[in-house]
């Protein structure tokens, strides 16, 4: 018996190596976008298997308040009282408009000021909720900025590090950054992580997939390998459906589920598309007989041929993170822990 238990023993410590090798290097991490934090027992599994114990809390944005004529942060993030942390890391992500570095609070000597209250606002939800929780050592600012704000965001990204000394500072980089960075600049910062989708135009009826486009996305994944800051990478899992009225853009459509779709809208011609067959009112928006909605998702066969492209292209020798967005989509389901794990470098 001691015989048979000892190779059991190894048996089981064999199988467990081959585990750790086949693991090694594809844990994933998430971004949680929405603005009620409340793990469930479906987002600890997303996190556990995820194998980082790190996740990416969107904290709140910074938009123009037209009332006011300020810039002012609006959707923050929001803690139960004693929330539990399966996640052992918290980076707080501050999402801010590009036209908020066009406004006066965004620019010139305001621009200290402005990084100054961000800062405090961040240092107040993390002495809140989470000082002697989790580890906060990362800050990441979220912005689509353009050669028109370039020198004001990059501005602000200093004086936030400044202002918030030991904790490393990251922006999020779209694709058309990477392949015209002596135009677009390469912002102050730590670290980037490319957001590798969205790269379709939303505002279009035409368009297929606003969302996913591997032909688009692979025109500017040319020059990914010459990046000179270190990266990670964020690929989509989510979905939505795009609403037009009279071919112009109207909203999104967010948790759109099949039988939601089915009570207020039915199959166009096109792949993908309804048209609304009555008034109805669905998520928050009003929906009028005769509008248009193209349903908007990632296919398994997309998001890895997404994944591996972003591989080809990127330096043997660099090491990057993969990141989902986002946790709180109910598309998470469709995806098994190996297909997540599989797609993630």
């Amino acid at each position: 018996m001691r015989y048979i238990f000892l190779i059991l023993c190894s048996a089981l410590l064999l199988i467990s190596c081959k585990e750790d090798v086949k693991n090694e290097g594809r844990n994933y991490s998430f971004y949680h976008w929405s603005t009620n934090f409340k793990p469930t027992d479906k987002t600890d599994q997303l996190i556990k298997h995820g194998g980082t114990f790190k996740e990416y809390v969107r904290f709140f944005d910074l938009v123009i308040d037209q009332n006011v004529d300020k810039v002012y942060p609006v959707a923050t993030v929001q803690f139960e009282e004693n929330t539990r942390f399966l996640a052992t890391e918290i980076v707080p992500v501050i999402y801010i408009r590009n036209e908020v570095f066009l406004h006066k609070d965004g620019n010139g000597n305001n621009i200290q000021k402005l990084a100054l209250n961000t800062a405090d606002k961040i240092k107040r939800i993390q002495n809140k909720h989470l000082t002697g929780q989790v580890a906060v050592r990362e800050i990441q600012i979220d912005c689509d900025w353009t050669d028109s704000t370039r020198d004001s965001f990059f501005t602000f990204l200093k004086s936030l590090k400044n202002q918030m000394p030991g904790y490393s500072i990251s922006s999020t980089l779209r694709l058309h950054q990477v392949k015209y960075k002596d135009r677009t600049g390469v912002p102050p910062v730590d670290k980037v992580v490319l957001m590798a989708y969205n790269v379709g135009n939303l505002g279009s009826v035409e368009e297929t997939n606003s969302i996913l486009s591997n032909e688009i996305t692979a025109q500017y994944l040319e020059e990914l390998d010459e990046y000179p800051l270190p990266f990670d990478v964020a690929l989509p899992l989510f979905e939505w459906g795009v609403l037009y009225r009279d071919g112009k853009l109207k909203g999104l459509l967010r948790d759109l589920t099949p039988s939601l779709l089915e009570s207020a809208f039915a199959k166009a011609e096109k792949e993908n598309n309804y048209t609304a067959t009555s008034d109805s009112y669905i998520n928050g928006i009003f929906i009028y007989k005769g509008d248009h909605v193209r349903v908007e998702t990632i296919t398994k066969d997309k998001l890895e041929e997404l994944a591996a492209m972003i591989k080809e292209a990127a330096p043997s020798d660099r090491d990057y993170q993969t990141i989902y967005y986002h946790i709180n989509t109910l598309l998470t389901s469709k995806f098994s822990y190996d297909d997540l794990s599989s797609f993630a470098k």
